[in-house]
């Protein structure tokens, strides 16, 4: 014979009855009356919304939890057909395409960082390994530029001390 604490819902059809089947109408009738309230108030329905809804319509005061709503389901269906948010169709985020190596989005230095983390998250890890090779390409190219800027600053710098040095000789 079982022990009672090993014993399954399904072994106590008098838990359904008794004490599982009152918590889930209970929780129906607040979630539709928290509804139905929010709809004559305009007001916007969200699962936080409605739980802090439903604590002011219960008689008891204690209202019902985000996690009862989405756990039951006649519950969840009332919710889902009248709630503000609408799932809509996914769409997949635009992809960086680089140009000859260069990446096409500017950078600002002022950019929003919570932002760019947050669309780096939404990417795929081949999409993010390809963004990452074309930003090691641009720096690349961009370090080779500063690279040949400096130099030939420096051989423009040389040329004007070896001619001040010149200058300086023929007047002394």
């Amino acid at each position: 014979m079982k022990s009672a604490s090993r014993l399954s819902p399904e072994d106590r059809p008098w838990l359904k009855e008794k004490v599982y089947g009152p918590k889930r109408r209970r929780t129906v009738e607040l979630v539709k009356k928290s509804v139905d309230s929010l709809v004559d108030d305009r007001k916007r329905i969200s699962l936080s919304v409605l739980s802090a809804r439903s604590k002011e319509i219960d008689p008891d005061g204690k209202g019902i939890s985000e996690t009862a709503i989405l756990n039951n389901e006649e519950a969840r269906v009332y919710y889902e057909q009248h709630r503000s948010w609408k799932a809509g169709a996914r769409t997949r985020p635009r992809d960086l395409k680089p140009i000859g190596g260069i990446v096409t989005a500017g950078l600002k230095g002022d950019r929003d960082a919570a932002r760019v983390r947050y669309r780096y998250l939404t990417r795929s890890k081949s999409q993010l390994v390809e963004r990452l090779l074309a930003v090691e390409s641009a720096h690349a190219v961009l370090q080779e530029r500063w690279l040949e800027a400096n130099e030939e600053v420096l051989s423009w710098r040389l040329r004007a001390e070896r001619a001040e040095s010149q200058l300086r000789r023929r007047e002394a």
